[in-house]
């Protein structure tokens, strides 16, 4: 493929280059998962240089079309997966009703205190018993996000001897009697930092959507605090509004 029929017209030429790899995906020539051949390879099918190419790279990852995994290069995105906050369903129980395979792996259990800062988003008082849970989660075998779980210690007694791969909803349901009631969520974008990064398996500064969830129990007391550190390119947000 000659360089000159990337050339002509207004059009950047990484944007071609965009356009031509963006095609193939959309087409399902190149399927979720697919790894890339490596910028060399893109240059020469193209008739580019390496930096354009890279450029191209950049745009289709910050579209969320493909993903780089640190080491391995890059790969065709999967589809995102439908999160509707309004909608109550714990994480395996989304995934798997969207055909999808989910997996939970805990990374720490740690008895801890509440800090000034949890204690404004919990209602808790500064020095109030907690056990803050560390885990990563996966979709197809591909980690999405890590999550902080902050569980009220004094409410749910004996909580950090129980398996955490498993549902933590179930668990608060099965064992201590306790439905999620009233929930605040809040989400924005963010740039995914280490340790979140690293344990996600990207480079800091990636892309990302910081989502925190209070829940309460049906009497309006605290119950568990968590912060999401999503892929930006792993999730898609909707509301349905009456």
């Amino acid at each position: 493929m000659q360089q000159q029929a990337f050339v002509e017209g207004t059009l950047p030429l990484y944007l071609k280059v965009r356009d031509q790899l963006a095609g193939q995906i959309d087409k399902g020539v190149l399927t979720p998962n697919t790894r890339l051949p490596s910028e060399r390879i893109l240059a020469e099918e193209y008739g580019t240089t390496r930096v354009t190419t890279r450029l191209a790279l950049a745009q289709l990852e910050a579209e969320g079309k493909i993903y780089r995994s640190n080491r391995r290069g890059w790969f065709v995105s999967p589809p995102r997966l439908i999160y509707k906050p309004t909608h109550d369903y714990s994480f395996s129980d989304n995934v798997t009703a969207q055909g999808r395979v989910p997996e939970t792996e805990t990374l720490d259990v740690t008895a801890t205190e509440a800090n000034p800062w949890l204690a404004t988003k919990t209602g808790l008082a500064v020095g109030d018993p907690v056990i803050l849970l560390r885990r990563r989660r996966q979709i197809d075998g591909r980690p999405v996000l890590v999550e902080n779980i902050y569980l009220n210690a004094t409410r749910l007694p004996g909580i950090e001897t129980y398996d955490f791969n498993r549902s933590l909803w179930k668990l608060l349901r099965e064992q201590y009697g306790v439905e999620l009631k009233g929930k605040r969520i809040e989400m924005y974008p963010t740039a995914l930092v280490d340790p979140q990064a690293s344990a996600i398996g990207v480079t800091a500064g990636t892309a990302g959507l910081y989502v925190t969830r209070c829940s309460q129990d049906g009497q309006g007391g605290f119950i568990e605090f968590d912060e999401e550190f999503w892929l930006h390119d792993a999730l898609s947000i909707q509301v349905e509004v009456s």
